[in-house]
């Protein structure tokens, strides 16, 4: 079950990404969160706590020296995780050496043009971590009807497995990994929608009789992602950063 938004703070611009390291709860930067605003730049801001991030008052403001592309970025054990614009490589960049320490390209991958992952547009990655580690959820090149998801090691930053799933995910606003399953949102910019979708990359199987009710109370809901330390999604709905509980 998703709960109801709860709101955390306005931003002003419709299109960015928020987030925390989703690795360790014993990390010394455990309270930390980390911003990206409008769907492309080369800056990435870091605030010490919540009250820091809901004020507005970042701590410190990385230099990402690449264009990142879309929204679906990760903080993932002390590295941020990027699309780089242009490419098929996901970029890992260590946040306490501030400097690019690796990066993967992503056979097959689409990312160029209008074969973006999802309806809403402007991701061609969609990096999501959960109990069992990194994913990317992206499309494939030329195949509207195959979306694929590869299991990243994000310390030697190569492709562990991959997973060609058949689904028209254009149809789809968005999506996210829970617990070793790929959960599909109908329609993020429709303020009552359906999770309808949902396959286990364990087994391999389309779970069936999904009806899960999600809602977009803004109605143009450009992130989401889950974080498993908290078993909460994050989401970033017209310039709103939300938040939803999850009973799982």
């Amino acid at each position: 079950m998703v709960g109801k938004p709860l709101f955390q703070r306005y931003t002003g611009t419709y299109w960015g990404a928020w987030m925390k390291d989703t690795y360790r709860k014993t990390s010394p930067d455990v309270n930390k969160f980390w911003f990206t605003r409008h769907f492309t730049g080369k800056l990435l801001y870091e605030y010490t706590n919540q009250d820091e991030f809901r004020a507005n008052r970042e701590t410190k403001v990385y230099d990402l020296a690449d264009l990142y592309f879309g929204t679906g970025h990760a903080v993932y054990d002390g590295a941020f995780f990027y699309h780089k614009t242009g490419t098929r490589n996901v970029i890992k960049f260590d946040l306490d050496r501030e400097a690019v320490v690796g990066s993967v390209a992503i056979p097959n991958a689409a990312y160029q043009g209008k074969h973006y992952v999802y309806s809403t547009e402007y991701n061609y990655f969609d990096l999501a971590s959960d109990e069992n580690g990194l994913w990317v959820i992206y499309s494939a090149e030329n195949e509207a009807s195959s979306l694929l998801v590869s299991k990243i090691n994000p310390y030697l930053m190569e492709i562990e497995k991959t997973w060609n799933i058949t689904v028209r995910h254009g149809g789809y606003g968005n999506g996210f990994i829970t617990c070793g399953v790929l959960y599909l949102i109908r329609n993020t910019h429709a303020k009552s929608t359906l999770i309808d979708f949902a396959y286990d990359l364990y087994t391999k199987e389309r779970l069936t009789n999904v009806r899960l009710q999600f809602t977009n109370p803004f109605q143009m809901n450009n992130m989401i992602s889950y974080n498993p330390l908290e078993g909460r999604i994050y989401s970033w709905d017209k310039g709103n950063q939300l938040t939803y509980p999850l009973l799982l």
